[in-house]
């Protein structure tokens, strides 16, 4: 996502300086420390990893969906509605950054909320592809016709 959002404040470059297009290009630019500091921090699993992941989402997403408008304005109709949209989807992951049961994973308690205080032998954590619900899964029972309880969309998506 990082390199994305320099590729897109570099690709901003083309159009004329308005307002937007100069906010979105220094937000892009801002976010790149924090997106690189945000993946070392989860990956390290630091307690500012959550807090920085969810500023980089809502600056890439902010910055998407500004470049989008902007380029939507200048002529762009393809390009900017596929940026809008891309906007809005980064948006999508940021409850799942912010969930309870993922904060207290992400921390090392044992005492995951909705899951009875405690995993279940063989159990992880694991979200639905398609509403991004935190769900205690068996991977190894897990099967192509598994559906989410929340959505009923499939939790395996192609063949295992």
């Amino acid at each position: 996502m990082t390199i994305l959002i320099l590729l897109l404040a570099i690709s901003l470059l083309q159009y004329g300086p308005s307002l937007g297009i100069m906010g979105s290009i220094a937000i892009s630019l801002l976010a790149i420390p924090i997106g690189i500091a945000a993946a070392f921090s989860l990956r390290s699993r630091g307690s500012p990893g959550p807090w920085l992941g969810s500023i980089f989402l809502l600056m890439c997403g902010f910055s998407l969906i500004v470049s989008g408008m902007a380029m939507f304005s200048e002529g762009q109709t393809l390009q900017g509605a596929l940026y809008f949209l891309l906007g809005i989807s980064t948006f999508r992951r940021f409850p799942t950054l912010r969930s309870e049961a993922f904060l207290r994973w992400y921390s090392g308690s044992v005492n995951i909320p909705n899951t009875g205080g405690m995993l279940n032998e063989g159990e992880v954590l694991a979200s639905c592809p398609e509403c991004h619900s935190i769900l205690a899964v068996m991977p190894r029972e897990l099967n192509i016709g598994d559906r989410c309880p929340n959505c009923s969309g499939f939790l395996v998506k192609g063949p295992l």
